[in-house]
């Protein structure tokens, strides 16, 4: 994985994993995903916008109970480093007709993204893995299943 430098910051930290959220609608689990990697140091405000807008453009639903918020190019200024949040809502949310039980708050610096999302169409094409990452209660258990990067 990227995170071979060790003054860097890891992608994703256990702070940013949200256990049985409780988000009703694809917007408010965007904002939640992106004020947690606020809150990290990983982007600016407007990048949560920009989340939004990606949405509401192109919908971030993936398949498999995904969808991985991510803002458009046009707030790539916003982007301080590379990070990760996750939210696992285990009753779902109705994401334009799809079921999502796991948001993930993404943001990139570069082409980094794609190694990202690499290693989590590994993780997300396991169903029953997806079933697991969704019932786990254990944030460090979710934290290794990501590979802690």
């Amino acid at each position: 994985m990227m995170q071979k430098d060790k003054s860097r910051k890891p992608v994703l930290i256990k702070e940013n994993i949200v256990l049985d959220c409780k988000a009703v609608t694809p917007e408010e689990a965007i904002i939640h995903a992106g004020e947690l990697l606020l809150r990290s140091g990983y982007i600016k405000s407007g990048y949560i916008s920009g989340m939004l807008s990606r949405d509401e453009n192109f919908s971030v639903y993936l398949g498999n109970m995904l969808a991985i918020a991510h803002g458009e190019k046009g707030v790539r200024d916003q982007i301080l480093g590379t990070g990760m949040s996750v939210l696992i809502c285990p009753d779902g949310i109705d994401w334009h007709g799809n079921l999502v039980k796991i948001v993930m708050g993404l943001a990139a610096i570069g082409d980094e993204h794609m190694e990202l999302l690499m290693h989590c169409a590994n993780i997300f094409s396991d169903r029953e893995r997806v079933e697991r990452l969704v019932r786990c209660r254990d944030r460090e258990r979710v934290y290794r299943m990501f590979g802690g990067i």
